[in-house]
């Protein structure tokens, strides 16, 4: 026994001798290769471990190119050499001096050796890799056509391509055709603006002499100065809300507060889906996706049935609204921004092929075979270009040519493509591609509108690809498109990819375009592993342009990760293998600072220093319950966070609770605090917040936030573990400072509770002539037989020692359109809104109502 102890304490010294270093001040350093370059002379080398690095030596990811030295790795220069071996990784030195590596699972790794060619990088690549491992042999960098014959060439090989690759994806009848419908036309002219009775005086409106709000609340933006959509706008004394209820744009007089009225409405067309709005200086702009029940033909390759409509009013008088603008382009709003004057639109159209007319069975087997001859002959190239449809005010007299019953109106109406084939950029993989890579081929449509200048023709660029997010700043836009696979892969030598080796899982393609006002260009395309969360996990930094992107990925292990980008796209710095084993909830880029939040059973807030854009650090983490999914900043030292509370659930796992609110205090970034904190409701407790970070109502000037939320009281039933006892919807003011944390001011609701009781007793009442007696029944010669009474389900909240709040909570989802959706400021005023009124509180004096205007 003596001897198999002394054995195991052995193995255990053993292991355990491996696993860390003691540094002689005591600290433990855990096992791991530290680069660090030597700050005098530039050396540039491996420590086993990050304790053994010497003062004067700075810990880098890898060792980099020195225009004096070479490349210098492990002490070995390896002069100009571009592709390298350690034994273990592999690595490309880009232009800007830094290697990309593979990274993969060494015990330990050789002396570099300097690889003369990039067949001899790929071939080591791919003895690394398993047999699933493909080969990326498609460059996704955006082209051009030089010709609409070389564009009817490139798409005819294209589609062929793709449906040899994909030969099941079933199309649909579609085509090229149609008109403008004068219907629509007609409806949004002439039936849409009809004022409301009780107003008869553009007095009533913005104007001349009208009061608006010093302290006005706007839209929560992610960049500013980039304008984002909403439903609901207002310039300091009117307001503007869609209304899903009844399908209009509610305009209403919002300030003074005592003036609260109803001024305008606008229906909007039924065809409409979802529509959102923008306000800019005396322009009142809707845009919306569109469905056309109009069958086009077959010889159309792309959706022409959905589409992207814009409605550009002017609401220079409330009482004469006029239209400036209707536009109408092919395909559904993927997402739309406004600079300035200029709104920026784009539109996605889903690649559709008419499967039945050139695939037929043959008798074999049932294969279906591709009727090339037929195919050739339909195929007319300018049918894929998507079509615009615009019709804008002028006064130009031969330029009016709209009539409407009759009668020639202010406009012109004109129907065209969105771009000459020369001018469509495009990325189309190869066959090979298309069977190893899940792509969408669509085409998008990018509108830029001058919303001032009503005689201005839209803009448009179109781009044959996938899209997913957008981010946009002053000057850039970045498209995003997944691609995913179900296997690893690399790049081919000439192929500009970020890494030369990809996981399987998500990855993205990134689109780089430059915007100044009506003038796009074409800049960079990349791949980068993993996919973004959100547009929040993409910023670009003010300064020097960088690009910034944070992305999650599951393969081999669930990780976060953060690459920065140089304007051309080019990787200058990474952090890899953030929170671990966690999911990715939220980010917020704040200058050169990322606060980053991860989660599986507890919520990690990171801290990471971005001011060496090379050498991006984690300077502090915090454990803390919960999770936030929205990051917002509350001044230049702390951060309000939004998302949900957890708990362990009866099975043992993790589950969301209430809504929690905090504060995060990040002056020492090394040691972040949470420095106050305040959870509302209980399990099933949600706010569209959550979801819509638009919808953060923040009144920096007097530290109040306006949250609309549903809010639940769990009953806590041990059987019925989704049972409440109540139920509250509507918006809670919080005031959040950094002397007395986060304190509940009030709630507001719109829904009226006081007939409740009585609507209870009446839907129970059905209950309660149900006989808990047995029935029995004679039986011929004596005795008799009694069935056990009727069983039958009675709601608990039809007990007695039920309360009144777990109806309502049953209840509901009846009251949706008293759901308070919207918050708005003016100055002292708080204005909440919901499908069925708006009401105005006094903030100055107790949240006092002071009126209220239904909305009918």
């Amino acid at each position: 026994m003596k001897n198999l102890l002394s054995s195991l304490g052995l193995i255990w010294v053993l292991f355990f001798s491996f696993s860390v270093v003691h540094a002689a001040d005591d600290a433990i350093c855990i096992q791991m290769i530290q680069n660090a370059t030597n700050a005098t002379t530039g050396e540039c080398k491996a420590f086993p471990t990050p304790c053994d690095v010497p003062a004067g030596w700075n810990t880098v990811d890898s060792c980099s190119i020195d225009s004096g030295t070479g490349l210098v790795i492990n002490g070995v220069n390896l002069g100009s050499c571009k592709n390298y071996s350690d034994g273990c990784n592999t690595c490309n030195i880009g232009a800007n001096g830094l290697a990309a590596c593979t990274m993969r699972y060494c015990i330990q790794a050789g002396t570099p050796k300097c690889l003369d060619t990039d067949t001899q990088l790929t071939d080591i690549e791919k003895n690394q890799q398993d047999s699933t491992t493909k080969t990326l042999t498609t460059d996704f960098k955006l082209k051009t056509f030089n010709s609409c014959a070389n564009m009817e060439s490139v798409m005819k090989n294209f589609i062929k391509d793709y449906y040899n690759a994909h030969p099941y994806n079933m199309g649909y009848y579609g085509g090229r055709g149609g008109g403008i419908m004068v219907p629509m036309m007609e409806d949004t002219l002439m039936k849409t603006t009809s004022p409301l009775p009780a107003i008869t005086s553009s007095d009533t409106g913005k104007g001349a002499g009208a009061i608006s709000a010093t302290d006005i609340s706007n839209t929560n933006l992610q960049v500013a100065g980039v304008d984002e959509s909403e439903i609901i706008k207002t310039d300091g004394t009117n307001l503007y809300f869609y209304n899903s209820k009844d399908h209009s744009v509610y305009i209403a007089k919002a300030f003074p507060a005592t003036e609260l009225s109803i001024v305008r409405k606008i229906k909007v067309p039924e065809s409409f889906i979802e529509p959102k709005l923008f306000l800019q200086g005396k322009k009142l702009i809707i845009l919306s996706t569109k469905y056309n029940n109009v069958d086009y033909g077959y010889r159309y390759w792309f959706n022409r049935q959905v589409k992207t409509v814009v409605v550009v009013y002017d609401i220079s008088d409330l009482n004469n609204l006029r239209i400036d603008r209707y536009y109408e382009t092919d395909g559904n709003i993927v997402e739309s921004r406004m600079i300035g004057k200029y709104l920026y639109l784009l539109s996605r159209s889903d690649f559709s092929f008419p499967y039945p007319l050139y695939y037929k069975s043959a008798a074999d087997w049932g294969v279906p075979v591709f009727d090339e001859s037929k195919f050739n002959t339909d195929f007319i190239g300018s049918t894929i270009k998507p079509l615009k449809v615009e019709l804008r005010k002028t006064t130009i007299e031969n330029e009016k040519n709209f009539k409407l019953k009759g009668k020639l109106l202010p406009y012109n109406l004109s129907q065209k493509d969105n771009a000459v084939c020369a001018d469509i950029e495009y990325v189309l993989p190869d066959t090979e591609t298309m069977k190893q890579f899940e792509f969408t081929p669509s085409l998008a449509t990018l509108s830029i509108i001058d919303t001032e200048d009503a005689t201005k023709e839209t803009k448009t660029k179109v781009l044959f690809g996938d899209v997913s997010q957008i981010h946009m700043s002053l000057s850039s836009l970045y498209i995003t498109s997944h691609l995913s696979t179900s296997y690893d892969f690399r790049c081919t030598p000439g192929i500009f990819c970020m890494m030369p080796y990809y996981n399987r899982g998500q990855n993205t393609l990134i689109h780089k375009l430059s915007i100044k006002d009506d003038a796009v260009s074409y800049m960079a395309s990349i791949i980068i592993p993993g996919s973004p969360l959100n547009q929040y996990s993409m910023d670009e930094e003010a300064t020097t342009r960088n690009f910034r992107i944070v992305t999650s990925h599951n393969y081999p292990e669930q990780s976060t990760e953060l690459f920065v980008l140089d304007p051309t796209l080019q990787m200058i710095g990474k952090l890899s293998g953030i929170g671990t084993g966690e999911n990715f909830q939220s980010s917020r880029f704040i200058g050169n600072r990322l606060y980053l939040v991860t989660f599986k059973q507890i919520d990690p807030f990171f801290t990471i220093d971005l001011s060496d854009a090379k050498n991006p650090k984690i300077l502090g983490e915090l454990k803390i319950p919960g999770y936030s999914t929205y990051l917002h900043p509350y001044d230049a030292t702390h951060l309000i966070g939004i998302g949900y509370d957890t708990k362990i659930n009866q099975w043992g796992g993790t589950q969301n609770n209430g809504v929690k609110i905090d504060l995060y205090d990040v002056a020492d970034v090394t040691n972040p605090q949470q420095l106050s904190t305040l959870t509302l409701g209980d399990m099933g407790s949600s706010s569209e917040v959550l979801q819509n970070s638009r919808l953060f109502t923040w009144y920096e000037k007097k530290n109040l936030l306006f949250l609309p939320a549903t809010l639940m009281t769990n009953a806590n039933d041990t059987i019925d573990t989704y049972r409440n006892k109540n139920a509250w919807q509507g918006t809670v003011a919080l005031s959040i400072t950094t002397k007395n944390g986060i304190q509940e001011k009030v709630r507001i609701t719109h829904i009226d509770t006081s007939w409740m009781e009585l609507k209870r007793v009446e839907d129970c009442k059905q209950y309660s002539q149900v006989s808990n007696k047995p029935v029995c029944k004679k039986i011929i010669g004596g005795g008799e037989y009694c069935t056990s009474p009727t069983q039958t389900y009675v709601p608990p909240y039809c007990y007695t020692d039920s309360p009144i709040g777990e109806y309502f909570a049953n209840q509901l989802w009846n009251f949706s359109n008293d759901f308070i959706s919207r918050n708005l400021y003016l100055d002292n005023t708080l204005l909440t809104v919901s499908n069925n009124k708006i009401q105005a509180n006094n903030i100055e004096t107790s949240y006092i109502k002071i009126g209220s205007v239904e909305m009918k």
